[in-house]
């Protein structure tokens, strides 16, 4: 059996390499990447699971805005990496794949669902994080090397 690689599946986040938005209250908002979704060494044909909650392979986004503002949370979920020769490799995200802290803490989470839109709250300084787990789904004959994707989240600060 091979043992399949990859690199972290890459965090783009829309607006992140721009300055600040002005969101409510005249305040900036920012959201910056902080990792991408971590799958190591897989098999083929076996299903490699991420938590939110995994410290060091879960992906994090933070977020700092207006104090005490909602914001809507929104996601582009890739369905598949890209790999060696255009190789594509399966991914999955679950009902419970995304977790909110206003605590910006992995152990401190609301779960959601990163398909569905989530309203939040941040908290009274404004800063936040998200974390994002996944499914990776190799097939039987899946083609070894460096799989990539693109994670889009968007932060709407909310009238």
């Amino acid at each position: 059996m091979k043992l399949l690689s990859w690199s972290v599946i890459g965090m783009a986040l829309l607006g992140a390499a721009l300055p600040p938005v002005v969101g409510a209250q005249g305040k900036p908002l920012t959201v910056t990447g902080v990792r991408g979704v971590t799958f190591g060494a897989v098999f083929p044909g076996v299903p490699r699971v991420i938590s939110r909650t995994d410290p060091a392979n879960s992906g994090q986004f933070d977020i700092k805005g207006p104090n005490r503002s909602d914001v809507l949370l929104t996601f582009v979920l890739p369905l598949t990496m890209t790999g060696p020769a255009g190789a594509q490799l399966p991914l999955a995200f679950g009902s419970s794949d995304a977790g909110y802290s206003q605590a910006q803490s992995i152990g401190s989470q609301v779960g959601f669902d990163p398909k569905q839109p989530f309203t939040a709250a941040l908290p009274n300084n404004g800063r936040a994080s998200v974390f994002l787990g996944a499914t990776a789904n190799p097939t039987a004959n899946q083609r070894a090397g460096a799989y990539t994707a693109t994670i889009t989240m968007t932060v709407t600060v909310l009238p």
